[in-house]
């Protein structure tokens, strides 16, 4: 018997618990802003656009709501901030500050019968701040020179992970605004999903 065990305890004793894993990542199913001053406007019904505007200034608010579907089985969800090297579009709004604000929200994005429907009026309502991104470094001209990670916090996964991204409330004027980028022409930038890391 302990002849059997013994090739079993040399491949126990060589392998390494904490060898790193790949993560999966997710990429937001969903962007749109939101705008304050447009209350029943929808700026993206189609689910196609992929720019996330986050504006404060006096009267106005633009609020971008980032959505995610997680696969089923998925375990420790950890959103991100992520832009690749040569990363270029990202810009502030008078001067910055260029931090935002993420909070989880009362329900996911809304449907209406052929589409998302969702408007400054009907939009999911923040519940508890998430997570903040810090300040964003502007690219220089050319894009950044190396990549840029801002984690914002992690969660248990669920099927719909939707969060509303805001100007802090002490900012009373400034704002970012970004590309989600993917793919093989462009360096990746924007909001992604990291999980079973």
């Amino acid at each position: 018997m302990l002849l059997f065990a013994l090739p079993l305890l040399s491949f126990l004793v060589n392998a390494s618990p904490l060898d790193r894993r790949a993560c999966a990542v997710e990429i937001p199913t969903y962007i749109g802003w939101i705008d304050s001053s447009q209350p029943h406007f929808n700026s993206n019904p189609l689910a196609n656009n992929t720019q996330t505007v986050v504006i404060k200034e006096p009267g106005r608010m633009l609020d971008t709501l980032v959505e995610f579907t997680i696969p089923p089985g998925s375990w420790g969800c950890q959103l991100e901030l992520f832009f690749q090297k040569g990363y270029w579009p990202l810009a502030d709004w008078y001067g910055g500050p260029t931090r935002v604000n993420i909070w989880n929200v009362d329900q996911p994005i809304p449907w209406g019968p052929y589409n998302y429907s969702v408007t400054w009026d009907n939009a999911p309502k923040p519940v508890n701040l998430f997570g903040t991104s810090t300040e964003l470094p502007l690219p220089p001209t050319g894009g950044y020179t190396e990549d840029v990670k801002k984690i914002i916090n992690s969660a248990a996964c669920k099927e719909k992970m939707t969060y509303r991204v805001k100007v802090p409330e002490e900012v009373a004027k400034g704002g970012v605004q970004f590309w989600q980028l993917s793919g093989p022409v462009n360096p990746f930038g924007g909001w992604r999903m990291l999980h079973n890391c």
